[in-house]
């Protein structure tokens, strides 16, 4: 999961390690690798619900990775075992260095965006789920998948670019100096945002629901703190938020916008080389400020924070274990559970739990479009086999309710964001 990217200098490897940590300790927008379940849930960040009719999957084979599929259901869960839709390319899945981080539907349903990582660094996939192809994107480059772009063509995405992978790699200008690149998912080609920083000082980025907007924050190595920034999504008006000096909690990201634009959520991780410490959940106005602090949650696992639809309520992944030490550094030893914060009260209450669903780690909360219930999945790391629950959503004095929605699901490598 932190794995990423040679850089040629020495300083930029260290910070280019640092930073990818941090970002897939972050993403996903997005996604779960059962093996190291990651950020993500099954509704878009803003917590709106995508008509797509499948659920997409990876799947471990005995020739490699393969791309799966699967009907939806009301409840966001799938309907059928996942089935085989495509073989990746270059052999990805037959090492035990390779894994899948993220998988992303795009906002129309047309690209799968699949974010996976070899021994010598990371890359996208896409797969055009109308032509039934998967391919690299973009191709002859080491980096990785951050968030879709709303707009008009509503498949271009933002990107990392870490490493340039021989002389077929595209460059900017003849050279390799790149900051944020927005790239095409149907054609490979890409356009460069300037950050006045290397790419691998990029700690997270996030479109507003309109796409106008992005907010991005960025650091200069470990125990150095961050920076948060807001940028017109053509490069201009770029404004200084707010700076976390080094300590504790202080790497801004997974930031998501509220499905109004008004307000942002993000959580402040630990800035240290331990890497499950808990972080905490923060919200702002659109323009930094009104900062408030809501709750603690799991902060080393990249699980992003979820808008309910009527943009009241936050779902986020809460780690019960918290005193014990063996759970930072060992994913084995994670306990977690779904909770909800009131963003006007402030109250936080857990809604779904192990003790609930016999399984250690609840993650991947998805709001129901009337934003009174909650499905997520549940996996011991010991089986990796994920099922579906759902959750209702009540208030913090209300006793939890949870029910399962499938049985088990075996040779599952990772869940595909809808």
């Amino acid at each position: 999961m932190r794995r990423m990217s040679p850089i040629a200098l020495l300083f930029l490897l260290l910070v280019g390690t640092l930073a990818a940590f941090y970002i897939h300790e972050q993403r996903s927008g997005a996604t779960a690798g059962i093996g190291v379940p990651t950020g993500g849930a099954l509704a878009s960040p803003s917590g709106s619900r995508n008509t797509s009719a499948y659920l997409y999957y990876t799947l471990k084979q005995s020739d490699g990775f393969v791309l799966a599929r699967a009907l939806k259901g009301d409840n966001d869960q799938p309907l059928s075992a996942p089935h085989p839709i495509a073989h990746f390319t270059d052999e990805f899945g037959l090492e035990e260095s390779d894994s899948v981080l993220t998988m992303q539907l795009s906002p129309d349903g047309r690209y799968l965006a699949i974010d996976g990582t070899r021994d010598h660094g990371e890359q996208v996939w896409m797969y055009d789920t109308q032509g039934m192809t998967i391919s690299l994107t973009p191709a002859n480059v080491l980096g990785n998948f951050l968030h879709w772009l709303p707009g008009a063509t509503r498949h271009t995405f933002l990107y990392r670019p870490m490493f340039p992978m021989g002389p077929s790699a595209p460059m900017d200008n003849g050279g390799w100096n790149p900051g944020l690149w927005e790239v095409d998912a149907a054609t490979g080609e890409h356009i460069n945002i300037d950050m006045l920083v290397p790419s691998a000082y990029l700690v997270d980025a996030a479109p507003s629901p309109d796409g106008s907007r992005i907010i991005y924050s960025t650091t200069a190595g470990l125990g150095m703190g961050s920076d948060t920034w807001l940028i017109n999504r053509d490069g201009s008006g770029r404004t200084h938020l707010f700076s976390n000096p080094r300590g504790a909690q202080s790497i801004a990201g997974l930031f998501t916008w509220s499905p109004d634009s008004t307000t942002i959520a993000y959580e402040r991780l630990s800035d240290s080389p331990t890497p499950f410490q808990p972080a905490g959940l923060w919200v702002m106005n659109n323009r930094g400020g009104q900062q408030r602090r809501l709750a603690d949650t799991d902060g080393g696992h990249g699980y992003i924070p979820v808008w309910s639809p009527d943009g009241r309520k936050i779902a986020f992944v809460v780690r019960t274990n918290e005193g014990n030490r063996q759970a930072d550094t060992q994913m084995s030893a994670l306990q977690s559970a779904i909770a909800v914060v009131s963003i006007v009260g402030g109250q936080s209450w857990i809604v779904a739990s192990a003790n609930q669903t016999g399984m250690q780690i609840n993650f991947n909360p998805s709001w129901t479009a009337d934003s009174a219930s909650i499905t997520f999945t549940a996996i011991d790391p010991t089986n990796a086999a994920p099922r579906y629950w759902s959750a209702r959503v009540a208030s913090p004095q209300a006793r939890p309710s949870v029910s399962p929605l499938t049985p088990a699901m075996s040779n599952v490598v990772a869940i595909g964001s809808s």
